[in-house]
């Protein structure tokens, strides 16, 4: 190394040194910047996954209980159908004068109605 006759580098040949050191300090510290933008938007992406797992969970257990209401409500719907065929079936009897078939029917609609439905909130709809 050049030294001048105080025992310090030459200016020139130091300078360049400082210079680089300077411009790659710059780099490394926006780099650093950028690493730690990157690592923000990458928890937001983890964050925003997990919320979109939790939201899929409860939207299917939203359907699951939507389809066992939908079962609910189809069996209810059978047997009111059901009662509705034997009361026609009882009118037409007695229209028909059939008194003996008009009172089977209405045994029959007797038990029907006893019958409890395998579902404690079908009686709701019925």
């Amino acid at each position: 190394m050049a030294s001048s006759k105080y025992g310090h580098q030459n200016s020139i040949t130091k300078h360049p040194e400082n210079r680089e050191k300077r411009r790659v300090n710059r780099k490394m510290k926006r780099l650093r910047a950028e690493m730690g933008e990157i690592s923000k938007q990458h928890e937001s992406i983890r964050q925003g996954q997990k919320e979109m797992r939790e939201r899929f969970v409860e939207i299917e257990s939203e359907c699951d209980q939507l389809k066992k209401e939908t079962q609910l409500i189809s069996h209810a719907s059978d047997n009111v159908q059901l009662r509705l065929n034997i009361i026609f079936k009882i009118l037409k009897a007695r229209e028909e004068k059939d008194f003996r078939k008009a009172a089977d029917l209405t045994s029959s609609l007797r038990l029907v109605f006893k019958t409890p439905f395998s579902h404690p909130r079908l009686h709701l709809f019925c």
